[in-house]
């Protein structure tokens, strides 16, 4: 018999295209839309210099394990956001590699990257053009370089990177197949995948079955889901009044529904629906053992 968490898990959840009523050839302008306006609001405002990061974070729950045995200060901008950073790395040792993140929203990961490690390149890929000129200007160590781009169409050649970081985006892409085919294809032999979001757990699955089928072997599959709510418990509120989301009127019901994916604050049907289970956040640390054979 299956359990309950198993027969949620097996219910049709929408993705964020159907959540928003948005058919999948939109999803990408709608997404550009919604961080052009983030952006344009961040810049406008005196919080433009300090948010860096757009991933919901990571807080250590008692009785679960931890992959990064450090710790940071507890007065710490984006302490969470930075140790979910942390926790997708885990073992895997970046000094002197060649990084890709795709999806580098305003280039927080690679920052943390630049500050507590010797990585030889780090280089940033994000469909949105705001968000990679915001990385442009504040982000000054030359070992860092930002392009705006598709994560299904990367515009690097074959075997440029050692490790490529994907953190809380593939969500909104409409073909991920070719996203993974696209990471497989500018990893060189031996290299990482670290990759962390919140999806389905059939869509984990299939991630899992293609990438497996593809060149990759996987060295770590982590549930974070509870590290990921506790954070969102603790700052999720906080940040929404922060980007002015409360005021009464102030989004159209589409920036709403996003306003709400993007931040899932305690209590919202989001936050609720990944409590039940019907998504997952997890961690896969993967390494590339040969070319991928999907046409």
């Amino acid at each position: 018999m299956s359990s309950p968490h198993d027969q949620l898990a097996g219910q049709s959840s929408p993705g964020l295209g159907e959540r928003l009523g948005v058919a999948p050839a939109e999803l990408k302008s709608r997404v550009i839309d919604f961080y052009n306006g983030l952006n344009t609001y961040l810049s406008d405002s005196s919080l433009d210099g300090y948010v860096q990061f757009f991933n919901w974070g990571y807080l250590p729950v008692e009785g679960r394990p931890d992959d990064w045995s450090g710790s940071l200060p507890a007065a710490m901008l984006d302490r969470h956001a930075v140790r979910l950073v942390l926790e997708l790395l885990g073992p895997i040792s970046v000094d002197g590699l060649d990084v890709l993140d795709v999806g580098c929203g305003r280039g927080g990961t690679l920052a943390t990257l630049a500050a507590r490690c010797a990585p030889r390149s780090l280089t940033g890929v994000d469909l949105n053009p705001r968000s990679i000129a915001h990385c442009k200007q504040t982000h000054g160590d030359p070992r860092l370089r930002f392009f705006q781009g598709d994560a299904e169409d990367l515009a690097f050649g074959d075997g440029s990177f050692d490790l490529v970081t994907n953190i809380e985006s593939s969500n909104a892409y409409p073909d991920i197949d070719r996203f993974y085919r696209e990471v497989n294809r500018v990893l060189r032999h031996g290299g990482h995948f670290a990759y962390t979001d919140l999806l389905q757990p059939g869509q984990f699955g299939h991630a899992r079955d293609f990438l497996a089928a593809n060149g990759f072997v996987i060295e770590a599959d982590r549930d974070i889901t509870a590290n990921v709510l506790a954070a969102r418990r603790e700052a999720a509120q906080v940040q929404l009044r922060a980007f002015n989301a409360e005021e009464p009127g102030a989004a159209d019901p589409t920036r709403a529904a996003l306003m709400s994916y993007f931040l899932a604050p305690e209590g919202s049907e989001f936050f609720d629906h990944i409590e039940e289970g019907r998504f997952e956040y997890r961690i896969l640390r993967l390494r590339k053992i040969a070319d991928c054979i999907e046409l």
